[in-house]
């Protein structure tokens, strides 16, 4: 696994590893067999040319679709993949298309179940969401999703990158953080949330990437 001191110029990264915002979406509407990447492409070639730098052989995701299976594809020296999931009709459609034998897709339920419902509709490939509220609460409340959090503790999984996007997310950075090999990196899509930053500055020097538009990236090397 390569270390790298710090992020400064992920642009450089992009042009050294060959990425392009256009290798994983079309240029309207992304379609991946009905798995597309829900981030815009020039943030999620960022996120790419990330895990280029650091070269990982194992990988742990909080929050499955189209950004694993476009991941597994992008890094075939990734030897283990571990993916956490909690909703059972994503992780069914996520199997349905991923066969790639490197990835452990873990259905991991909440610990009190969400109440059903009470969500905006999500777009076609997108996985539904139960509760804005439930949401809400599993990021201060860690007894809501605790097993989810540390499934891979539970595992014995120790990753060289960690990608956050899933549920309860304050939580996993903590674990992500404690978990990833040194040298690795922690990133957290979605960084731009406020309820966020308290925990990553906590954790270390979080480097805010940019350009973004849908969801800003953050990534925090552990030293």
């Amino acid at each position: 696994m390569a270390t790298y001191p710090e992020f400064r110029a992920l642009s450089t990264l992009r042009a050294r590893s060959g990425i392009s915002a256009g290798m994983f979406f079309a240029k309207k509407k992304p379609q991946l067999d009905g798995l597309p990447v829900w981030m815009d492409p020039t943030e999620f070639a960022t996120l790419v040319a990330a895990v280029h730098a650091v070269g990982p052989t194992s990988f742990l995701e909080w929050g499955v679709g189209g950004s694993t299976r476009a991941l597994l594809a992008a890094f075939p020296t990734i030897e283990r993949y571990l993916a956490v999931e909690h909703n059972p009709a994503w992780v069914e459609q996520v199997r349905s298309v991923v066969a790639d034998p490197r990835l452990s897709l873990q259905l991991v339920l909440p610990d009190t179940p969400p109440p059903p419902g009470g969500g905006p509709r999500r777009a076609a490939g997108q996985p539904a969401q139960e509760s804005p509220a439930f949401d809400d609460r599993a990021e201060y409340d860690r007894s809501l999703m605790k097993t989810y959090i540390e499934t891979p503790r539970r595992l014995g999984f120790r990753p060289d990158f960690v990608l956050v996007d899933g549920r309860a997310r304050r939580f996993c950075l903590m674990e992500a953080f404690d978990l990833v090999r040194p040298g690795g990196v922690v990133a957290l899509h979605d960084a731009q949330r406020e309820e966020y930053h308290g925990v990553l500055r906590d954790l270390g020097a979080p480097r805010f990437l940019e350009p973004w538009t849908q969801g800003q990236i953050a990534l925090l090397r552990k030293a």
